[in-house]
């Protein structure tokens, strides 16, 4: 099925993209998650003008990520963990765990923009790579440390 994007997905693609998607991932869900809708003649036409304003507003948030990205450069993120005596997790911590921890620390970021190969399952420390923007990438550190009983 031929689809139109109606918003950025990460490794799919940009908004006002035309792709062809399998019939059962546009009709189970992009197009109820109002992520993409059927690309007819019209909506062609429509395509095209989101495909500018995705660009305007793709130049517009580089800018602003930028400062977004000095504050984060270096920040060290501490999270304790329930681990073992050997320093294993008993869960682990996840990109919507480090979203929640910089939220705590006013600094709104999407779990998706967070690049975390696997859950963090050892406690220390581990750098994690944060993509602001397709041209703005910065890592900042995570700190896992065993809750004291």
């Amino acid at each position: 099925m031929k689809v139109i994007f109606l918003q950025n997905i990460k490794g799919v693609a940009q908004i006002g993209n035309i792709k062809n998607v399998s019939d059962g991932y546009a009709r189970n869900f992009l197009i109820p998650k109002n992520l993409a809708k059927p690309a007819t003649a019209e909506a062609e036409k429509q395509a095209e003008i989101l495909k500018k304003k995705g660009e305007s507003d793709n130049l517009t948030s580089k800018e602003s990520v930028v400062e977004l990205a000095k504050t984060l450069e270096g920040l060290v993120l501490e999270i304790t963990e329930d681990a073992n005596e050997e320093g294993h997790l008993y869960g682990s911590v996840n990109a919507k765990k480090i979203a929640e921890e910089l939220a705590k620390n006013k600094i709104k970021i999407k779990e998706d923009l967070i690049n975390l190969l696997e859950p963090i399952k050892m406690v220390g420390e581990h750098e994690v790579e944060i993509e602001l923007h397709p041209e703005v990438k910065t890592k900042i550190k995570i700190r896992v440390s065993p809750m004291v009983k």
